[in-house]
């Protein structure tokens, strides 16, 4: 039922009350034809009233009204997070990396031995991480400090520091055949000299030094000749050379590098006193 429908039920209810208060049952036949027509609709309407009753027009279901609590006072909706988080980051204890030094600059080579390709040097002072070792001939496997790699690096003047127990073992490589090491550069020397009186007035040199460069990187050593004759035979990477001569006052010396390959160019030098 619509609103308008209850709405006339509800006006017709009330104009039916108050002809009620006025007529009473069937209008008396001596009424006058207005007032008889009156009293008649009066009635019909009742009985129109009585069966909208019936009908449940005048009973009309309340309306609800949605609440009208204050927005202050009404309850705020339930939030979940939604979001978990979780740590990702695991702190691991750092391990130790052992690392050699030297006291004296050590060449650095292809393999244990002067008869091995020189790779580099380590200086003093200077460091390098160990990755192998040949404990049978002293020698530690290093990270080439000058090239990319690896190199062995004599054990004499060397100390490492940090855990050495994990350093695997390495088998000595082939013998490179080896090729005859470049000659020594830059020869010069000094000597002094004095005058002997007796057993009768000459000068000799007392005291001869040499020096040179090493452009070697394969030597075993270097020999010195004094007029051609073999007088000494150092260790790789030596760069100079003193002696006491007696009774001479004028040599010419000369210096070459060797290896099993064979020597150098001789690279030579006259000294004599004034």
């Amino acid at each position: 039922m619509t609103i308008k429908l209850r709405i006339f039920a509800m006006i017709s209810v009330l104009v039916l009350n108050a002809l009620a208060c006025t007529f009473a049952g069937q209008a008396p036949a001596t009424q006058p034809p207005m007032e008889r027509a009156i009293t008649e609709m009066a009635g019909t309407l009742q009985a129109q009233q009585t069966q909208l009753a019936g009908g449940g027009l005048l009973a009309p279901s309340p309306i609800v009204l949605p609440s009208e609590t204050p927005p202050s006072e009404m309850p705020l909706p339930s939030m979940t997070p939604s979001i978990t988080l979780t740590p990702t980051i695991t702190l691991t204890a750092t391990l130790s990396v052992p690392m050699v030094s030297v006291s004296e600059d050590t060449n650095c080579r292809s393999g244990p031995g002067v008869i091995y390709d020189y790779l580099g040097a380590l200086t003093k002072g200077e460091k390098a991480e160990v990755v192998g070792k040949n404990s049978e001939n002293n020698y530690w496997v290093i990270k080439n400090p000058d090239y990319a790699g690896t190199c062995w690096l004599w054990g004499r003047y060397a100390t490492v520091e940090g855990n050495t127990s994990g350093i695997p073992e390495w088998l000595v490589p082939s013998t490179p055949t080896p090729s005859i090491p470049a000659a020594p550069s830059g020869l010069s020397g000094t000597r002094v000299c004095k005058t002997i009186l007796l057993p009768a007035p000459h000068v000799e040199m007392v005291k001869v030094t040499l020096s040179w460069t090493d452009q070697a990187n394969n030597e075993e050593g270097y020999h010195i000749y004094r007029d051609g004759t073999l007088v000494a035979t150092l260790g790789p990477n030596e760069v100079t050379y003193i002696e006491n001569p007696t009774g001479i006052p004028s040599a010419t010396y000369a210096v070459e590098a060797f290896n099993a390959a064979g020597a150098s160019a001789r690279k030579k030098i006259t000294l004599s006193c004034p």
